[in-house]
């Protein structure tokens, strides 16, 4: 066991790993994001992880969603997550939710230090955005359109998600998705997790990453109230 996190204590230190050993995190979402968040983020040793999706596999998702085969089409996302991720970390507790989270969720989220949105629906970020409030826990959360990706992180007292992004309605076709895109924003919500677990790093609180694969362009942004 000592040596799954050497390189990464080096990063964190001895107290920073143990804090992320120690924490537990929720991640809503097991799809395109999901595939990119969940795998680094188990691999981190965070020591409680529940992961929340109530959708199954589909053809269309396997151009991203790279937690799954051709061989999953039909099965429940969050049930192949799960196991998968056992089987990476089996000294971490695992646990999978087939489910759609809701707003009277509070006592499903209690007790976790943090949420992660890895959904691609409006509706559930302002569900999620509710819940964090109310339990005055952080959330990270990421979007992608085509080639681009957004991430931020949201923290109580401070910018809300609503407050910058709550008049963003749903698209009405679904979007274009490059497949590097959601595993890159994934990737980068599991570094923002870390480092909100850790105390180590400055997370993008009250900032907006846009990450543009297509240019090859990483710009940050102030977020206004």
């Amino acid at each position: 066991m000592s040596e799954v996190w050497n390189r990464q204590e080096r990063l964190l230190g001895e107290e920073g790993q143990a804090r992320v050993r120690a924490s537990s995190a929720m991640v809503v979402g097991c799809g395109g994001l999901g595939a990119g968040c969940i795998p680094a983020l188990v691999a981190s040793g965070v020591g409680r992880l529940t992961l929340v999706d109530d959708d199954v596999v589909a053809e269309s998702n396997l151009n991203r969603q790279t937690l799954f085969t051709a061989a999953d089409i039909g099965s429940a996302k969050v049930d192949l997550a799960t196991a998968r991720m056992r089987g990476l970390a089996p000294w971490s507790d695992i646990t999978g939710l087939r489910h759609r989270l809701s707003a009277d969720d509070v006592d499903l989220v209690r007790g976790h230090d943090l949420l992660i949105d890895c959904t691609d629906a409006v509706a559930s970020r302002h569900v999620i955005s509710a819940l964090a409030e109310e339990l005055q826990i952080p959330w990270v959360w990421a979007a992608i359109d085509g080639w681009s990706a957004i991430v931020s992180v949201f923290v109580p007292g401070d910018v809300r998600w609503q407050d910058a992004f709550g008049h963003v309605t749903a698209p009405s076709t679904p979007p274009q998705i490059m497949g590097a895109a959601p595993a890159t924003a994934g990737a980068w919500e599991a570094a923002e997790a870390v480092k909100l677990l850790s105390g180590v790093g400055d997370p993008l609180i009250g900032r907006l990453a846009v990450i543009d694969l297509l240019t090859a362009a990483v710009d940050v942004l102030p977020l206004g109230r």
